[in-house]
């Protein structure tokens, strides 16, 4: 086998696997939350903040790099850099839609933000966003699980 092109599809399952563990910190906010105060709860918040927005980043990094190996395994295969760069299963369509998804969350992020430190009630975009997270992290495993089965098929 090739590889060339092993490691560029490779890329992607590894540091989405990273991403995932990182998701999965920052999701675990909501029970943090529960548990500090004060100063503690203030520093926690502000990194939960900057963690949301360097995740959403690194979530386009990720989407890039998958389609930068497909790009790669297509012109190495068959000598045409379009050839296999266009999803084409539900693992491939779920990650732009996830990370578009994403990109709503982290709005409903900024906006209860802003309404809190208005000194407006934010309740209602604080359950927007917490519900976005709750159906990003079950598509996040939902598209994991059908990446590992993808594996099997591209190598």
């Amino acid at each position: 086998m090739d590889y060339i092109r092993v490691i560029a599809l490779l890329a992607h399952p590894i540091l989405a696997s990273a991403l995932i563990f990182w998701m999965w910190q920052q999701y675990s906010w909501r029970k943090k939350n529960k548990t500090l105060k004060g100063d503690q709860r203030k520093l926690a918040l502000e990194k939960h903040e900057k963690s949301g927005e360097m995740i959403l980043w690194a979530g386009f990094v990720v989407v890039g790099i998958a389609f930068v190996g497909r790009m790669i395994a297509g012109f190495r295969s068959e000598g045409d850099i379009f050839a296999e760069i266009w999803p084409t299963n539900l693992h491939g369509f779920i990650g732009p839609l996830g990370l578009i998804l994403l990109l709503i969350m982290v709005n409903l992020g900024k906006k209860t933000k802003a309404k809190r430190v208005a000194g407006e009630s934010y309740s209602v975009e604080k359950t927007k966003h917490g519900r976005a997270a709750d159906f990003i992290m079950a598509l996040i495993f939902i598209h994991a699980f059908l990446g590992f089965l993808y594996i099997f098929s591209v190598l």
